[in-house]
């Protein structure tokens, strides 16, 4: 499947102007800047990496060469929880009904950010994963919150969040998946979503998947600093 070269995209602008750019109908495809522009150009550097997720997918994204081929279609205004450099708010188009050709491609993109993600932990070598970097969490680390974070995003589909150890990471990380995957196949076609409160967040399906998908390819691509 082809889609054309201009993009629709949706801001989220947090309350002291974080601002993350996301490309709609493509989970995972999403992009912060201290500005809209910001964003929307760290959006567009994203394009020839997120092509290849696509392509694994079976999807052909023609991806978008200047900035005036992004649609800029909504604006909503974030949380705290978006300054801190996470996506917490809906857009309209998450209340939008799924059918069964979107949820398909919404699956197999879900699918291929978690196999990028896998693809990146397991390419460092394993006496590697738990040694800290100058900054930040060491690889062991970043599987373990990438997993809990999964977790969140099951629960909205009514997976009960279950406290657990990294000891555990190899059962919990494939219960979560799971849980996400039957929860999507599970979602009323042709209906509306209605928005639920749970866990500090409002949900729908979209909006947990494209968390999912962002969430997946932001840390497989923080991983490449660990392998280079």
């Amino acid at each position: 499947m082809r889609y054309a070269a201009h993009i629709q995209v949706a801001l989220e602008i947090g309350p002291k102007r974080r601002v993350f750019a996301q490309a709609l109908a493509w989970p995972g495809w999403c992009r912060s800047g201290k500005s809209e522009e910001a964003a929307l150009a760290n959006l567009l550097a994203l394009g020839e990496r997120y092509t290849g997720v696509a392509k694994r997918a079976g999807l052909t994204l023609v991806a978008p060469t200047a900035l005036d081929q992004f649609v800029v279609v909504e604006r909503v205004i974030g949380t705290a929880v978006t300054d801190f450099g996470g996506l917490s708010t809906l857009f309209a188009h998450d209340t939008e009904p799924l059918e069964d050709e979107e949820i398909e491609q919404l699956t197999n993109l879900l699918n291929t950010c978690w196999m990028v993600f896998d693809e990146h932990f397991q390419a460092i070598p394993a006496e590697q994963r738990d040694l800290l970097p100058e900054r930040g969490r060491s690889p062991n680390a970043i599987r373990w919150h990438v997993i809990e974070t999964d977790q969140l995003h099951a629960s909205a589909f009514g997976a009960a969040v279950r406290p657990g150890t990294p000891t555990q990471a190899d059962r919990l990380e494939l219960q979560a998946r799971q849980h996400i995957r039957a929860g999507l196949q599970a979602v009323p076609r042709h209906n509306a979503a209605t928005p639920h409160r749970r866990s500090g967040f409002t949900w729908t399906p979209r909006f947990a998947i494209r968390r999912s998908a962002w969430h997946a390819l932001d840390h497989a691509w923080q991983l490449q600093g660990h392998t280079s």
